[in-house]
């Protein structure tokens, strides 16, 4: 019994050991030009925030959708829709929406990598491995420069 019980722990340490945690999407401040600081629209997408914290995912792309509308040139507001629609399971409109922010971008290099990094997993998630590995590609050379 006492040796069924160390087996069953030891494998479930193992188990554990050898998974993986998914890597969290890189954390950032809105760039400052971003046309949704100081904007009327900023108070949609904090609530949009808000409401993607408490795991009220649908409320949350409706605030960010409402805001888009007001500053449809933001890319950090792409971005965060684009994170979502990956977190609802829709990786084909995350990288969609994370080309869009990726058009609206600053020279920010290691924003635009991340942006890069977003697409690959929308891309890996939709079974487009070559894919995914060209954008792991593109974020590696903005990281590089």
């Amino acid at each position: 019994m006492v040796k069924g019980l160390v087996r069953l722990i030891v494998c479930a340490l193992l188990v554990t050991a050898c998974s993986t945690r998914p890597t969290a999407p890189p954390v950032f401040d809105m760039p400052a030009q971003d046309p949704l600081r100081d904007s009327p629209a900023e108070w949609l997408w904090q609530s949009g925030v808000n409401a993607r914290d408490n795991n009220d995912l649908a409320a949350a792309g409706r605030y960010f959708e409402r805001a888009l509308e007001v500053v449809p040139d933001s890319s950090w507001l792409y971005r965060e829709l684009a994170e979502l629609r990956l977190r609802q399971g829709d990786p084909r409109a995350a990288e969609g929406l994370a080309r869009k922010a990726l058009r609206h971008a600053p020279g920010d290099d290691s924003y635009q990598s991340a942006l890069w990094q977003l697409i690959a997993t929308a891309r890996q998630r939709q079974g487009d491995d070559a894919g995914a590995e060209q954008a792991r590609r593109e974020a590696e050379m903005l990281l590089r420069r």
